[in-house]
């Protein structure tokens, strides 16, 4: 029986030309030395020459060759590359690219960090030290030691604060790879701060320093080496009194935690927390439309930031870090998070004394805020400052308000006149409608203002109209009005006044 290869080698070369002399697509050289081509030439003859043919006879044929010709090399101009050629050339391309990056090592390079060998890995670390008199626009950085935690306590509406020591509180600010929080979001620049003595330290030449604030970043140099940063947070935790950040009970804090369970390490101790967020929304709401820090450190510290990286391009800076080692990228990425801790040093200086370092108009919102916290005294005190300093509506608003807290209704009316005098506001004319009626019993003046619109729904506005024209009918009909000034006549105190308790 024929073998498969003997029939294949029967079969003779493929045409290596087209009409015309175009070439076709030589066949690979390692399939023209397979195993059929080997048999066919052990087994192909001499190809025979033409001769003359026989006398009497006709010429014989030329024997046809059984052996593959030579492949023919692929023509300059119009021949495809065989399936090696195109390997070959690729390897080619391949081989001319740039050798890969080596990885990033901010010890080495323009980034002003160190390494510190520890027991989880590496550790980048950046630290300096303030001057005493160094300043955050107006504001000195040291003014942050001598912070009153009681009113930082009632400015954040959180007792627990009340106790803490300020000179061992921690600054805290993170640079992350996204704001959407979770698993997925890493922080790859922690930045601290905290109070250090000038006696415990030193200067470069043995001279007793002094007093500062200590400023420390911790640097992500690729992801996965995060358990050197979470344990150094550790143990800025443990030796603080408490923490301050700028929204970091709703993002930092939070992110952190997430962090140590995800590297399977003990989360950090709880400790007191002053969030600046809430603190800037209450006290800046009448003056700032918005109260990011960038915003606070310009409109209330007197900063103005030149060449800042924006919020939005910081996780592109980093990924391009990431990519590239590029150290250039995380430059402004660095100085970013340096000045966002150290604005926060500054505005806990001016909330812990803010009597001589506020404008008017935001003393208003201190003194607002002390009335929410019950501290109605120094309430009085800063909203009276805050008159005097030209504060306008908002300042006389706040002093009204806490007048009436405090019991004072003729103060607080005559606050709440001249502030209708002075804007159109439902709200104050509510107020004024309640001391004409319960106080200075003036129920047509009151029975006025409610007409005029009160901050109310409209069936308790219908309702403080029926009561206030029933005591004015009944007034007409042989009631006495209460003489002025507002006080009540001898010997009425132990009378209940009609309408007594009334809203």
């Amino acid at each position: 029986m024929t073998s498969f290869k003997s029939k294949l080698a029967r079969l003779g070369p493929l045409p290596t030309e087209r009409r015309g002399g175009a070439p076709l697509v030589p066949a690979p050289e390692p399939l023209a030395r397979g195993v059929a081509a080997e048999d066919a030439e052990r087994s192909a003859t001499p190809a025979a020459t033409p001769s003359a043919a026989p006398s009497g006879g006709d010429a014989a044929p030329a024997a046809r060759p059984t052996a593959r010709p030579a492949a023919v090399p692929p023509a300059a101009g119009g021949a495809r590359p065989s399936l090696d050629e195109l390997r070959e050339r690729i390897s080619r391309i391949v081989a001319r690219g740039a050798p890969p990056a080596p990885r990033a090592d901010p010890s080495r390079g323009e980034l002003p960090f160190h390494v510190e060998q520890t027991p989880g890995g590496p550790l980048y670390v950046s630290r300096t030290r303030s001057l005493a008199a160094a300043r955050v626009g107006r504001a000195p950085l040291v003014a942050a030691r001598d912070a009153d935690p009681a009113m930082l306590a009632l400015l954040s509406l959180d007792p627990a604060l009340a106790g803490c020591d300020v000179r061992r509180a921690l600054f805290l600010d993170t640079e992350t790879t996204g704001l959407a929080g979770g698993t997925g979001t890493v922080p790859f620049l922690v930045g601290l701060a905290w109070f250090d003595p000038g006696a415990a330290s030193a200067g470069p030449l043995g001279e007793p320093s002094s007093d500062g604030f200590v400023l420390e970043q911790l640097l992500l140099r690729r992801l996965g080496e995060e358990e050197p940063i979470l344990r150094r947070l550790a143990e800025r935790l443990a030796d603080a009194s408490m923490i301050i950040t700028y929204n970091g009970k709703a993002f930092d804090m939070p992110l952190l935690r997430t962090r140590y369970v995800m590297n399977r390490l003990p989360p950090p101790p709880e400790l007191p927390h002053l969030d600046l967020v809430h603190v800037a929304r209450r006290i800046h709401k009448a003056r700032l439309k918005t109260r990011t820090l960038i915003a606070l450190e310009h409109d209330v510290l007197g900063r103005v930031r030149v060449g800042d990286v924006p919020g939005g391009e910081i996780v592109a800076c980093y990924a391009h870090f990431l990519r590239t080692g590029d150290e250039e990228a995380l430059l402004g990425v660095v100085e970013h998070n340096a000045a966002d801790v150290l604005a926060m040093v500054a505005l806990v200086g001016l909330y812990g004394e803010p009597l001589g370092s506020l404008a008017a108009g935001d003393l208003a919102g201190v003194a607002a805020t002390l009335r929410r916290a019950g501290a109605l005294d120094r309430a009085a005190e800063l909203a009276d400052a805050a008159v005097e300093r030209g504060g306008g509506a908002a300042a006389r608003r706040a002093r009204g308000d806490i007048a009436k807290a405090r019991g004072d209704k003729a103060r607080a009316l005559s606050d709440y006149e001249a502030l209708a005098a002075e804007i159109d506001d439902p709200a104050v004319r509510l107020e004024l409608a309640k001391l004409y009626e319960h106080h200075v019993r003036a129920f047509a003046r009151a029975l006025e203002l409610a007409d005029k619109g009160t901050a109310e729904p409209e069936p308790a506005q219908a309702r403080r109209r029926a009561r206030l024209q029933r005591k004015i009918d009944r007034r007409a009909g042989g009631a006495a009005a209460l003489p002025l000034p507002f006080e009540p006549p001898e010997g009425a105190g132990a009378l209940r006044r009609e309408g007594e308790g009334e809203e």
